[in-house]
C-alpha cells in the first residue's frame, strides 16, 4: 500500500538562539522564529507520513542546527483570533461558541478558561472546514495529543538533543 507524506507544522518552545542559529534555521528548514520574552517560538513545517514521526524529524533536524526544543507550544486561539482566521466577525464566532448555532456539530470545547476561553486551533480549523467556512489548507495542523506525545519524546529525548545541539554548536564556530 502506497502512503503519501503529509506536511505538518509544530511550534517548539527554546531558549533565546544566536543570531547565526535563527538564520541558519530560517534558511534550512523554513522555520520562523518569534520572541516572546527571554523565550522564542520555533515554528516549522515538515513532511512524513504520520505527525508524531514529523514532529520528531522536526525536533531533531532543529538539534542537528544547534537548537535543543524545551517543548512545544500548541496553537492555541481565542474568539479575537477565531474570527480573524475565519476571516468572520466576532459575533459569529459567539454564536457558534454559545452552541446557538450547529447544534449538529456542535463548536469544540475550550482547551483552558484562563485568561479568557481558549481553543486549540487544530479542532476549530477543522471544525470549520466541516462547516464550510474559511479555514487553513496546505499543511495538517498537530491536535493536543500529537502536541502531547512529541512532548513526552522531547522530555525523554532531552539530554540527547542538548548534546546534538551542542555539538553542533561546536562545530560551526
Amino acid at each position: 500500500m502506497d502512503h503519501e507524506e503529509n506536511s505538518y507544522r509544530y511550534s517548539f518552545i527554546t531558549p533565546l538562539l544566536p543570531a547565526s542559529v535563527e538564520n541558519r534555521i530560517r534558511d534550512d528548514l523554513g522555520a520562523t522564529v518569534t520572541v516572546h520574552g527571554h523565550l522564542n517560538v520555533v515554528t516549522v513545517i515538515g513532511a512524513a507520513y504520520r505527525r508524531a514521526v514529523a514532529g520528531m524529524n522536526l525536533a531533531e533536524a532543529l538539534a542537528e542546527r544547534g537548537v535543543a526544543a524545551e517543548r512545544t507550544q500548541p496553537d492555541l486561539v481565542n474568539r479575537r483570533m477565531i474570527a480573524e482566521r475565519a476571516r468572520c466577525t466576532r459575533q459569529a464566532v459567539a454564536l457558534w461558541v454559545t452552541r446557538q448555532r450547529h447544534q449538529h456539530d456542535p463548536f469544540p470545547l475550550p482547551v483552558t478558561l484562563v485568561p479568557g476561553e481558549t481553543w486549540a486551533w487544530a479542532e476549530v480549523n477543522s471544525w470549520l472546514a466541516r462547516n464550510g467556512y474559511p479555514h487553513e489548507s496546505g499543511c495538517t495542523i498537530p491536535g493536543l495529543e500529537d502536541y502531547a506525545r512529541l512532548d513526552s519524546h522531547l522530555l525523554s529525548h532531552r539530554d540527547e538533543y542538548r548534546e546534538i545541539a551542542a555539538a553542533a554548536r561546536r562545530n560551526r564556530e
